[in-house]
């Protein structure tokens, strides 16, 4: 037990559940000793599964536990505000943030800066990398099976129903979530990215 990964997770959110399915799959590797989100009874509903502590606020959370690395699932638009906090917290090591990493390209740099001043490795989740076609694609091209590519572009053939964005009043407003190109494209940007190199 000692040598685990003491984690703490931010927004019991509707994505955070895929987080805590990971979590058990590595319960001989990491800990969650803490939980926080501003709805009490998602909180509490996590708190109980694992039985630890509930925090309504991330900044108690900082004054209260003592952990490795903390995982990010709040809207979108706060993520590089509580990073910051978090990086700045004596003793941790790495951070997890959903996607995107911020909405604002100026708090993403200051959310970097600060990891790097802190020696904090920061970590932005795009799972879309380890879907199997990806895979093969970049192997594919690692293979120069494609020859030279000279252009490439992506379509997103997917969308959201208007149920999900009534899920959360923050859920397409500029700021909290910065729309579906930020929330939804930004995985087939990163892909782009991770395929052939920076755009």
């Amino acid at each position: 037990m000692n040598n685990k990964y003491r984690i703490a997770l931010i927004g019991c959110g509707r994505i955070s559940k895929n987080h805590f399915e990971a979590f058990e799959k590595l319960a001989e590797r990491i800990q969650v000793v803490a939980v926080c989100d501003i709805v009490p009874e998602r909180a509490k509903l996590y708190a109980e599964k694992f039985n630890v502590p509930y925090y309504l606020d991330h900044h108690e959370l900082i004054k209260k536990e003592k952990i490795d690395v903390v995982d990010i699932c709040t809207p979108s638009g706060i993520h590089p505000v509580i990073g910051m906090d978090f990086a700045r917290m004596k003793g941790i090591k790495a951070m997890i943030s959903e996607k995107p990493l911020a909405v604002d390209i100026n708090l993403a740099r200051d959310l970097d800066k600060v990891c790097k001043h802190h020696n904090v490795k920061l970590f932005v989740v795009k799972q879309n990398r380890l879907n199997p076609a990806i895979k093969l694609l970049k192997n594919a091209i690692e293979k120069g099976w494609f020859g030279k590519i000279n252009m490439v572009n992506t379509r997103v053939y997917w969308q959201r129903t208007e149920d999900y964005y009534k899920q959360a009043d923050w859920r397409s407003t500029r700021d909290a979530d910065g729309g579906a190109f930020m929330n939804q494209a930004s995985h087939y940007v990163d892909a782009i990215q991770w395929l052939l190199g920076q755009v």
